[in-house]
C-alpha cells in the first residue's frame, strides 16, 4: 500500500501576523517576542486541526469495520465449536461398524440412532440444503458501498413511445433472452424461403434409380436373348433374374 504524504503548512504562516507586526519593535521588544510566540502557538493548533482532518479521512469507518470483523469472527468461532461438538458421535458411529457400505443408504440422523437401518428411500427426498455455514448477510462496509454507488439501469422506458411493442418492450428487448430467440427464428424463416431448394439428394436418388433400372434392363436383355425368362418378369424381379442367371451359368 503506498504511503500518502500530507504537507503541513508553516506554523508562523498559519498564525496571525498582526500579533507581532503592530507592536513597536524599538520600544517594547518583549511584546514583539510574545506576539511571535502566540502566533506560533496558533499556527501549531491549526496544524493539529489539519492533521486531525487528514486522519479522519484516512481512518474513516475503521472502528466500525473492526467491530464488524470481530463480530463475524465470533460468529464463525461459535459455528466451528458447534461442528466440533457434532462430530464425535458421528465418528463413534462410523468406527463402530465393520462394514460401511450401508452408510450410502442411511440418513445421518438415523445413522446416529440406528446405524443398521437402511433408509435410502427416506433420505433422498428429504435432502436439507443449507447455505451460509461460515458467512452471514452482514457484508463489510466497503462492499456495501460498491453496491450503493453502482449506477441504475439505463432508462430504456423513455424509448417505449417509439416502439410498437408497447410499454416495457425496450427493456425486454435488451434483457429477455427469449426475445432474441423468437426474433432470430422469425428472421430465418423468410430467408429460408428465399433460398433455392437443394436438389442434389433428389438427383442422386434419380441417378441411383436410373442406374438400377439400367442394370435390370441389361440383365433382362441377356435373359431375353437366352430365352430363359420373359422381359416383364425380369423387370419386376431383378434379384430373381440374377439368381437364375447364376444357375444357368452353372
Amino acid at each position: 500500500m503506498p504511503l500518502v504524504r500530507f504537507e503541513v503548512r508553516n506554523e508562523y504562516g498559519l498564525g496571525q501576523g498582526e500579533l507581532y507586526r503592530e507592536g513597536n519593535r524599538e520600544e517594547d521588544s518583549k511584546a514583539v517576542l510574545d506576539g511571535v510566540a502566540v502566533a506560533g502557538l496558533v499556527g501549531i493548533l491549526r496544524q493539529l486541526g489539519d492533521l486531525a482532518e487528514f486522519a479522519a479521512e484516512v481512518f474513516h469507518g475503521l472502528q466500525e469495520r473492526v467491530m464488524s470483523t470481530a463480530s463475524r469472527s465470533h460468529k464463525l468461532m461459535v459455528r466451528v465449536q458447534s461442528i466440533e461438538a457434532a462430530l464425535p458421535p458421528l465418528e463413534k458411529a462410523v468406527l463402530a461398524q465393520t462394514s460401511h457400505i450401508h452408510f450410502a443408504y442411511t440418513p445421518v440422523i438415523l445413522m446416529l440412532m440406528k446405524s443398521s437401518y437402511l433408509a435410502g428411500s427416506e433420505w433422498h427426498p428429504c435432502i436439507q440444503n443449507e447455505q451460509n455455514h461460515f458467512i452471514y448477510n452482514d457484508l463489510p462496509q466497503f462492499i456495501m458501498d460498491s453496491y450503493e454507488e453502482c449506477r441504475d439501469p439505463p432508462r430504456l422506458h423513455l424509448l417505449d413511445k417509439f416502439d410498437t411493442g408497447g410499454p416495457g418492450s425496450c427493456l425486454k428487448r435488451y434483457s429477455d433472452p427469449s426475445y432474441f430467440r423468437r426474433v432470430s427464428g422469425n428472421v430465418t424463416e423468410p430467408d429460408a424461403e428465399k433460398l433455392p431448394k437443394d436438389k442434389r439428394p433428389k438427383k442422386s436418388k434419380k441417378k441411383r434409380s436410373s442406374q438400377r433400372n439400367g442394370d435390370v434392363a441389361h440383365y433382362a436383355l441377356m435373359s431375353n436373348h437366352s430365352g430363359s425368362l420373359p422381359l416383364q418378369l425380369v423387370m419386376g424381379r431383378p434379384l430373381l433374374l440374377i439368381r437364375l442367371l447364376q444357375l444357368t451359368r452353372r
